[in-house]
């Protein structure tokens, strides 16, 4: 990149808003510079005669390894230092940073799917909101298929697996299910990825998910955005189209307003790189999309482990909830529908349900279902066993025949032998 090219993206960076830091990240200068630029009415600077750089014998280097693999800098400078190198590493960030971008804008400009073959996924952070009374922070997440740009969205309280899960449930079973999933590296669905080697470890429960539905995960390079830019410009397109200055009431209304806004705007509108509407392509890519109800429910819901008291009740974020008495000194699996008091919650031993209750707020009075009495009451009638405290011995007591020891006190029966049958098994 010459000087005037340089100059030139500098000026339009900044004119789309992008912040001074970040140009001199994409451009290779720093900050002063940026400024310098930005408040100089000369288009071209003085241009000083270059300076030879440790780097120089290493460019040819850098610039094959990083057309093959999106290495970081301090990747590189490993393996430059193997090959002599002795310069530093903020040199070769600020030599890196141009051409990465500059490859990335190449890989991912023109990139375009088939019909059915991918979706991306992302979340996006708008804020906080008010639920139950607590202030909590709010998403958004986006899924948009590659062809037609077709958009899901929801908004939600929590990013973990489970409320990832079940947005994807949501979206495929509004859209369909593509082929291949691209997500970049968020730790619901990627637990580490390796750049050097290209190998991800992915989260098993994600992965079990994907596998269940037929899906094909990929997870885009690290800190290389624009590789999922069709729904990293969604996403930025939800904020500001659909939110910003938007009056709701609460999170149910909010996501009702945006199901509309979606089908009424989002999906109807020309988009800006294919020149038609998500709508009209959909109709084309909707057969090449596997419908949800190919594959069995999968339970979205997350497991919690917990201790069930003698008295026949658990603790639920800080509430006692009853179970059936089958299930007293057990561990039993929680299943929430939700994250929210009053969302419903079932508590399962093994695979019987033993209770189903809604979640109360903190501190409430223990909650004690009227069936649950009845059949503790059951229990402590002796009508069914009781279960014995977790760590008491167990034996079973029978009717043995007892011999007199003298004295009224009674000791266990024993053979009576005789004596030669002793000197026998001895001589043998």
């Amino acid at each position: 990149m010459t000087v005037l090219e340089k100059i030139m993206e500098i000026k339009y960076l900044a004119r789309e808003g992008v912040p001074k830091a970040e140009i001199a990240r994409r451009c290779g200068v720093s900050r002063q510079t940026v400024h310098n630029r930005l408040h100089s009415d000369q288009l071209v600077a003085h241009s000083r005669p270059p300076r030879p750089s440790k780097l120089d014998p290493y460019k040819a280097y850098i610039r094959t390894r990083l057309g093959l693999f999106d290495l970081p800098a301090t990747v590189l400078d490993r393996e430059l230092r193997a090959r002599g190198y002795s310069g530093g590493l903020t040199i070769l960030r600020q030599y890196v940073a141009p051409l990465k971008a500059e490859y990335t804008r190449r890989v991912t400009e023109r990139f375009e799917t088939v019909p059915g073959q991918q979706a991306q996924i992302d979340w996006g952070e708008c804020g906080t909101i008010l639920v139950d009374g607590e202030r909590r922070k709010l998403y958004v997440f986006v899924l948009v298929l590659g062809y037609s740009r077709m958009m899901y969205a929801r908004f939600t309280t929590s990013t973990r697996l489970a409320e990832l899960l079940d947005c994807l449930v949501r979206a495929f079973d509004r859209l369909g299910m593509p082929s291949e999933l691209l997500v970049d590296n968020m730790r619901q669905a990627v637990e580490r990825h390796d750049v050097a080697n290209g190998v991800v470890h992915w989260n098993r429960s994600f992965l079990a998910f994907a596998h269940h539905h037929g899906v094909h995960p990929l997870a885009s390079p690290p800190y290389w955005p624009r590789v999922k830019g069709k729904v990293e410009r969604g996403v930025g397109y939800v904020k500001r189209s659909f939110l910003e200055g938007r009056l709701i009431v609460d999170l149910e209304d909010l996501n009702q307003q945006l199901d509309s806004w979606l089908d009424s705007v989002a999906n109807v509108r020309t988009h800006g790189t294919t020149k038609a509407r998500p709508v009209d392509r959909f109709a084309r890519e909707q057969s090449a999309l596997r419908p949800s109800a190919a594959v069995p429910a999968y339970d979205v819901r997350p497991i919690v482990m917990c201790q069930v008291h003698g008295d026949c009740h658990l603790s639920y974020h800080g509430v006692r909830y009853s179970v059936h008495p089958d299930a007293a000194h057990r561990t039993v699996v929680v299943r929430p529908e939700g994250d929210r008091v009053g969302a419903v919650f079932s508590v399962y031993l093994g695979e019987v349900m033993v209770a189903r209750h809604r979640r109360q707020p903190k501190h409430t009075p223990p909650v004690t279902l009227p069936e649950h009495i009845e059949a503790i009451r059951q229990y402590t009638r002796g009508k069914r066993p009781v279960r014995p405290p977790r760590g008491a011995p167990r034996f079973e007591q029978v009717n043995t025949p007892v011999i007199a020891w003298g004295h009224g006190v009674q000791g266990p029966s024993v053979q009576v032998r005789s004596l030669l049958a002793y000197d026998v098994a001895v001589a043998s």
